[in-house]
């Protein structure tokens, strides 16, 4: 629980995605990115995942709402 009053409380909501079972729900934390697993039955989280690497966004990358002003 807290992992994930930290990451409410400091880190910065991307976007999500879902698929049949989980929302994965992405956040950056600092240098990190955060994926975090809500189980949507059962309403839980039942993983985070964290990672440096940008190349793990790909799967985020059509969620992404960039807005240029």
């Amino acid at each position: 629980m807290e992992q994930a009053v930290a990451l409410w409380e400091h880190g910065v909501h991307i976007t999500e995605r879902d698929d049949e079972v989980y929302r994965y729900v992405l956040y950056q934390l600092e240098a990190f990115y955060v994926e975090t697993w809500y189980h949507k039955e059962y309403n839980v989280i039942r993983k985070f995942r964290a990672f440096e690497d940008t190349n793990e966004l790909a799967p985020y990358t059509e969620h992404i709402k960039i807005v240029l002003r």
